[in-house]
């Protein structure tokens, strides 16, 4: 403790306090008061802007005392005075902290500053006791550091370096000349211009605290990352004779520095898809609403029109067209992991099959689809329809990439995933998994777009050609299911999309039940529909009532309470928004069935997955939706319950 004295010396007594609470349980601490205290016996003195100010003759004079032992003084200052004192640095003192103070860095710069002044005790002992032998006894005392001294005599080009610089090279002391030539060598490529060209600047104009990063190559072939510090030695007529420095291995800590890139990169990514996803999600819950009385009306317009006229046919292309923007909206909820899904039991394979023609279609005649269905799969639990749209985006994708002829291999494997089994693949569980790969002979992807080819509207294909929401959707799609998809890609050779999805073993395949068609659709019950949607209102109530229903509507929940007390019949279903003003459509059901307990109720919703209660698929009807998809469910519900 002796040896690692600190005299504090601060005007501000805040700092001083604050300074002596940190440091006191590993440094003895002595704190000044006066000029006199200068005088005491320390290893490091810690001061501020006003104290050396006000006696910088005074630490000038005690540091000279002790020139030959090197006294450190450290300075606090705030960033606003930095530039004012720098103008200090090795006249007067020899480091400075910034405030507000990071308790770490002031300890790592206490602690290289204390070593520093050790190592200058040891070599001025070393002088007085065995000068000749500087050199070997320097060695040892850094040996332990880790530290790869080196020493370039100027005058005769002769370089000197420590068997602990070699060691950190992977090199015996033997194996490696003592020349300028063996380092530069050694360098990295990139790094050869510039390190020659510093250090020749820095022997023509010199500065203080001459620090360099490189790499160099170790015996293994390997690139490490090099810390160099260094200073020059001057003879009697101040002309530089020899260039003193060291090495400092900063592998590791570049290491460190990279895997918190990438996880700081991963938080954003994460967090850009999220703010995304709650964006699109808000928008295809308003134009889900819209499209609704849009289907609904061009349905019911399609009944009373007569099948062949034109009337007949402009309802039918407005039926369509819903149709067609409600797959966009699911879309775009995919990508977005939002989207509700229908999951059943399915065989990958029988999906891959039967939908392989409607691929053939879609691509050049010049490109070969090859399937390799790996017979011995387990099922997965998908939607078959949104295992399609994986399909479709991924060979669109290839069929984009290939120019004249090419090919598209569609694989599939059932797959065991052990840990640190698949190295790129960090994020999976241990488990079975069935795999589903998509390669194509196309021209590949450039490695400097490769990390961003799953972000939502991110497009290589000219304006016009391309959404950006393929890839999007497929990384959607695949995280909703706990998947992983992965993509190597070689320019000039092609792309392999590899997509692992968690395999079900002894599950019982989900029963379907059989749909109600034609005059099964027809009822004859007592319907209070609650929807503060106007237009999807009267598109419910005109659809029941023209399949025989008897129709009760409310705008909102108060309403409707009020209409289910003052009617005297019987009140079969209650058809309720899940989200109403006020309230929510579980909430409204659990008041009315306290009055009406056989009342039973369907609910409908536009947020498609993200609903604000629990609600069974069963119950449940997502908007939008047809006529015949709004009638089979109002039928399943009032027969099964």
């Amino acid at each position: 403790m002796a040896d690692n004295t600190i005299l504090l010396f601060l005007a501000n007594t805040t700092n001083q306090n604050q300074l002596r609470d940190w440091l006191q349980s590993r440094y003895q601490i002595i704190e000044g008061h006066c000029i006199a205290d200068l005088q005491q016996p320390f290893q490091l003195c810690i001061i501020d802007g006003q104290i050396l100010d006000r006696y910088e003759a005074a630490i000038q004079e005690r540091r000279s005392i002790d020139h030959l032992l090197f006294l450190p003084f450290l300075l606090i200052t705030s960033r606003r005075d930095v530039q004012l004192h720098t103008r200090h640095l090795w006249r007067t003192i020899d480091e400075l902290v910034i405030s507000p103070i990071q308790k770490v860095e002031l300890h790592a710069r206490i602690e290289i500053l204390l070593r520093a002044r050790r190592l200058a005790l040891e070599v001025n002992q070393l002088q007085q006791s065995l000068l000749v032998n500087i050199q070997m006894w320097l060695r040892l005392a850094v040996q332990s550091a880790h530290i790869g001294l080196w020493e370039w005599d100027l005058t005769t080009n002769r370089v000197f370096f420590s068997p602990e610089w070699k060691a950190q090279l992977g090199y015996e002391a033997h194996e490696i000349i003592d020349t300028f030539e063996a380092w530069e060598e050694r360098l990295h490529p990139d790094d050869r211009e510039r390190c020659l060209n510093t250090i020749n600047r820095y022997l023509r104009q010199p500065w203080p605290d001459f620090t360099l990063e490189f790499r160099l190559r170790h015996k293994d072939g390997s690139y490490h990352w090099i810390q160099s510090q260094a200073a020059l030695i001057y003879d009697q007529h101040g002309r530089p004779t020899h260039m003193l420095g060291a090495h400092v291995d900063l592998t590791a800590r570049k290491q460190m520095e990279e895997e918190q890139r990438q996880l700081t990169e991963q938080l954003f990514q994460a967090q850009k898809f999220e703010a995304i996803g709650s964006l699109v999600s808000g928008i295809a819950h308003d134009l889900n609403n819209l499209l609704v009385p849009i289907i609904g009306f061009a349905e019911i317009g399609m009944l009373e029109a007569p099948p062949e006229g034109e009337l007949y046919a402009n309802f039918d292309q407005i039926r369509a067209a819903g149709i067609r923007a409600t797959a966009l909206t699911r879309q775009i909820l995919a990508f977005s992991r939002r989207q509700r899904l229908e999951l059943k039991l399915i065989n990958l394979n029988q999906v891959i099959s039967d939908f392989a023609g409607i691929l053939r279609r879609l691509i050049d005649k010049r490109i070969t689809i090859d399937l390799h269905l790996s017979p011995n799969l387990l099922p997965i639990m998908a939607d078959a329809g949104q295992i399609e749209q994986v399909l479709l985006n991924l060979v669109i994708n290839a069929r984009d990439a290939i120019s004249g002829n090419g090919t598209v291999t569609i694989t599939t494997a059932l797959v065991q995933i052990n840990e640190n089994a698949v190295p790129h693949v960090p994020n999976l569980a241990a488990g079975r998994y069935v795999m589903l790969q998509v390669q194509d002979t196309g021209c590949g992807i450039d490695p400097a777009i490769l990390p961003r080819i799953f972000e939502p509207f991110f497009t290589t294909k000219p304006q016009g050609q391309g959404t950006g929401l393929g890839l999007a959707t497929v990384f959607g799609i695949v995280k909703q299911y706990y998947g992983h998809i992965d993509v190597q890609s070689v320019l000039g050779e092609g792309t392999i999309f590899t997509i692992y999805l968690p395999a079900f073993a002894d599950v019982a395949p989900i029963a379907a039940h059989e749909p109600f068609t034609g005059e099964r659709l027809i009822g004859h019950e007592t319907v209070l529909v609650v929807e503060d949607e106007p237009a999807v209102l009267h598109l419910i109530a005109s659809a029941l009532r023209l399949y025989g229903y008897r129709v009760l509507e409310a705008l909102d929940p108060q309403r409707g309470m009020g209409i289910a007390n003052s009617y005297e019949g019987a009140i079969d279903l209650l058809i309720s928004d899940v989200t109403l003003p006020m309230m929510t459509g579980d909430e409204l059901y659990r008041r009315l069935t306290a009055q009406r307990p056989g009342m039973r109720v369907l609910y409908v919703s536009a947020y498609a997955g993200n609903e604000p209660i629990s609600v069974s698929s069963e119950r449940l009807l997502t908007k939008p939706f047809t006529l015949q998809q709004l009638l089979q469910r109002v039928r399943a519900v009032l027969t099964v319950g």
